[in-house]
């Protein structure tokens, strides 16, 4: 079966999605009356999900049980870090109006506005429970009883615990504090949805370390099984790549840099492709081209985007560019009107991303740069700064003319990871990933950074310490669980 067929094409899984999901909050695990569940065979096929698919359901649509649709959509926390202007906003009209919705807070840091009372729904909170819930936790649930072939059965649990801490380390990320060690055993956190979850009682918010501590339980769990392929189905199904990517991501944000540094080695040695730039034309012949889902760096592809169209960078993205980067210099992939840039921004060379072929962006998945750079980082803070340095000119040599490259060299610490801070800002734009690493850096007080944006000669300042880093619930969610309190 090819992989489309495998991806999209079990009308099944709709149908055993359809009824584990009767519920609007998210909260129901269990299906009504007899469980259909109850062989290997369609455990697999619940795990068959479609994680990519670039269209915005509505809750109530059929749509929304199979697809990811928006819940990986990373455009406010791009705005937020400076990546981007609000998409396809005319932001000198955004900004003139002065109005007290989210693209406002977020374009000119006004922690002012009331983002709760404005955040009515938010399909990223939605979708990511519903992730949890019907998908992973039924998947946990039922692998013990189901009939069928044991060793798979064991393989779509481990799938399913894996998967189960990713979503819960992207919720606690968005939306609490990063974790600290100092703090996070009181910093308000997310529930940690498990698949005895009671759907007669509200969740309970857990502190942010007790979120970690869930998500480490997890992994434990998945890696006791011994079961998860080295190769999965495909980029949408777990492997041992991902498994030990989340494990080494997981470990970094806990500054468990020796257990980070292992599981990005033990990722690295099964997958250990990156892009190489220099192979697009003009500077080499071939086409500026990476498909959604198939790439060879993907570790797992979870995105609302293909092509990144009609995004327009800031103008401080686009000064930071390293001289001679290939994709901004000599592929340029702009829109090929620049006239049309400006009417839709507002703002005097503007630029807008365009390509004319699929240039896939893996927003809130892993790719083996998110390895190479936490083995890096990892490096660089165990006092190993030239081989932190070797992984970061590595990348560096691709993303860069061949006539203009030169490595950079570093003797401490603090000057690696300013570098590595320059390379990821790069690897990762148009990503959550961006906005997750100056978030976890700006707990530490040698690595924060106060974010500006200057917009028709106003300066705009993004302090380390706002609470716009961290997200509001959705009124969807509050409304039904008193226990949400927000975390800012």
């Amino acid at each position: 079966m090819n992989m489309n067929k495998k991806i999209y094409g079990n009308t099944v899984v709709l149908i055993f999605i359809f009824l584990l999901s009767g519920c609007s909050k998210f909260t129901e695990i269990t299906p009504k009356g007899s469980n259909v569940l109850d062989r290997v065979s369609d455990l697999d096929l619940l795990l068959n999900y479609n994680f990519s698919l670039n269209t915005a359901v509505s809750i109530s649509s059929p749509a929304f049980v199979v697809t990811a649709g928006e819940a990986f959509n990373c455009n406010d926390a791009e705005v937020l870090v400076g990546d981007i202007y609000p998409y396809v906003t005319n932001v000198a009209t955004l900004i003139s109006l002065n109005a007290k919705d989210l693209n406002t807070a977020l374009t000119t840091y006004n922690e002012n506005i009331d983002r709760k009372s404005l955040a009515l729904a938010d399909v990223k909170y939605e979708k990511m429970y519903f992730i949890i819930n019907n998908i992973c936790n039924v998947v946990i649930r039922n692998a013990e009883g189901a009939s069928g072939d044991r060793t798979k059965a064991n393989t779509l649990k481990a799938e399913a615990y894996i998967l189960r801490a990713y979503m819960h380390y992207l919720l606690v990320n968005i939306y609490a504090k990063a974790y600290n060690p100092a703090t996070a055993a009181t910093d308000g956190g997310i529930p940690y949805v498990k698949e005895d979850n009671l759907i007669s009682e509200p969740n309970k918010k857990n502190t942010v370390a007790e979120v970690y501590a869930d998500i480490v339980s997890d992994l434990d769990a998945a890696f006791a099984l011994n079961s998860l392929p080295s190769v999965p189905a495909n980029n949408m199904r777990v492997g041992l790549g991902f498994a030990y990517g989340v494990r080494a991501q997981v470990f970094l944000a806990m500054r468990n840099y020796t257990g980070a540094l292992a599981a990005a080695n033990a990722s690295l040695a099964i997958n250990s492709t990156i892009i190489d730039d220099r192979l697009f034309a003009p500077v080499g012949t071939s086409p500026y081209a990476k498909p959604a889902v198939t790439a060879a760096d993907n570790l797992f592809y979870a995105s609302n985007k293909g092509p990144s169209t009609l995004i327009a960078p800031t103008f401080e993205t686009l000064a930071a560019y390293e001289p001679g980067n290939i994709q901004n210099e000599y592929v340029k992939p702009y829109f090929p009107v620049p006239a049309q840039a400006v009417a839709i921004t507002g703002l005097a060379n503007a630029k807008l991303s365009y390509s004319s072929t699929i240039f896939a962006v893996n927003t809130a998945g892993l790719t083996t740069s998110d390895t190479y750079l936490i083995k890096a980082e990892c490096l660089a803070r165990t006092q190993n700064v030239p081989a932190a340095m070797d992984i970061i000119n590595m990348i560096r040599q691709r993303r860069i003319h061949p006539s203009i490259y030169t490595p950079q060299t570093a003797t401490t610490e603090a000057q690696a990871i300013a570098y590595l801070k320059k390379t990821a800002r790069f690897e990762f734009l148009y990503t959550f990933k961006n906005y997750f690493n100056i978030k976890r850096w700006n707990t530490e007080e040698a690595y924060k950074e106060t974010i500006t944006r200057t917009v028709n000669g106003v300066t705009y300042i993004l302090r380390p310490e706002s609470p716009l880093y961290i997200f509001p619930f959705p009124q969807s969610a509050t409304a039904y669980n008193p226990n949400l309190t927000q975390n800012y």
